[in-house]
């Protein structure tokens, strides 16, 4: 592990708005809006990505602070 994955790592955590704009096509745009439920499971799962994404690059700091590679 390096500062260079941490990096990568903070940068895919910015992907929630590429995520959120297409459920915002699909909502606003698409031919076919979702139902209800479809909405809902298309949140949960941003959300929940979200939650996996911030948990994997603070691990990935937390490693690096303790071997000394970030001070």
């Amino acid at each position: 592990m390096d500062r260079f994955e941490l990096e990568e790592q903070l940068t895919e955590c910015a992907s929630v708005q590429e995520e959120l704009e297409t459920i915002l096509y699909k909502v606003g745009d698409s031919p076919k809006p979702p139902t209800e439920d479809e909405l809902q499971n298309m949140l949960i799962g941003v959300i929940e990505l979200c939650k996996v994404r911030h948990e994997r690059a603070f691990n990935t700091f937390e490693t690096l602070v303790k071997d000394g590679k970030i001070l």
